[in-house]
């Protein structure tokens, strides 16, 4: 699970996501949503290279992505 980095007593400790606030919540899905984006591109490209069936494979990552919004 992705944390973010607050300074939360006089050492420096990460929160978990459950302990962050709904605005630091929302940015590191952002950043999640983004990084997704870089990876499939990325995966994609490798499949076109490998020449796999590059429809199949963004429909089964939509697929995933659909399972997880559920």
């Amino acid at each position: 699970m992705r944390t973010l980095k607050v300074e939360k007593t006089h050492k420096n400790r990460t929160k978990t996501f459950e302990e962050l606030t709904f605005q630091e919540q929302a940015k590191v899905i952002s950043m999640t949503a983004l990084q997704f984006r870089k990876q499939l591109r990325a995966h994609l490209k490798r499949a076109k290279e490998e020449q796999r069936d590059v429809k199949q494979i963004r429909e089964a990552r939509l697929d995933l992505l659909r399972r997880i919004v559920k």
